[in-house]
């Protein structure tokens, strides 16, 4: 009997719950400065962002998705002490805010509008630490100086290109829901779907006849199905 395969990378491990999420979409209801939660080792002030009619778009490999309880979902990103200004380098800058600049907007601009969030890679700042995480003294370079690291993040939303119907995850999410479905059907889950109903093309679609060729299906007996190839 072989040996049951286990995890050795910490880049493997599960992030659990909310913190699994990738990428979601929903209407910003609210974006505001609050206190830090009871029980959380700080007294910076943060930035919470309040999503309605949010959907889970896409969770970390190897997580479970799962759906939002009312369709609401809020996160957080370490502000500032008192009335200090928060740190260029730091994840309300670097992702929240630098994100919003990129699309010509300050973040509070989106309150009202469906958006999309999702957690990316981002540099933070570069540093020569003289140590590794281990607690080994790190050699200098010919020049005479510690390498220059970059410190990642990847635990902090930023704003992308809103999902839209022609996003191939949406696109397959799409299809698997209109699967054996026939037109009223189809409309109704169209209209009642958390995800679905935020993309009124496909309704369109739906209307003109031209969902099913869309979608890669055909329709069979007047209920949509795989498309024989």
């Amino acid at each position: 009997m072989g040996k049951t395969p286990f995890v050795e990378s910490s880049k493997q491990a599960a992030k659990g719950g909310f913190r699994g999420i990738k990428k979601v979409r929903g209407l910003v209801v609210d974006i505001d400065r609050v206190p830090p939660p009871e029980g959380w080792e700080t007294t910076k002030e943060q930035i919470q962002v309040r999503l309605e009619e949010a959907v889970v778009l896409e969770m970390f490999e190897g997580e479970e998705e799962f759906e939002l309880r009312d369709g609401k979902f809020s996160f957080l990103y370490p502000y500032a002490e008192g009335d200090a200004h928060p740190s260029a380098n730091g994840p309300y800058m670097r992702c929240l805010v630098a994100s919003a600049e990129k699309l010509g907007k300050k973040p509070t601009d989106f309150i009202g509008q469906v958006v999309t969030f999702a957690k990316m890679p981002t540099k933070l700042f570069s540093t020569r630490p003289n140590k590794d995480a281990k607690g080994n003294v790190i050699e200098k370079g010919e020049d005479g100086k510690f390498p220059l690291f970059d410190v990642i993040t990847e635990d902090f939303f930023s704003i992308v290109a809103d999902e839209g119907a022609d996003n191939e995850n949406t696109r397959t999410y799409a299809r698997e829901a209109m699967m054996g479905l026939g037109k009223k059907a189809a409309l109704r889950k169209l209209l009642t779907d958390t995800r679905l109903k935020q993309l009124p093309g496909l309704k369109d679609k739906l209307a003109d006849g031209t969902l099913a060729a869309y979608l890669e299906l055909q329709v069979i007996d007047g209920k949509f199905a795989e498309a024989i190839t």
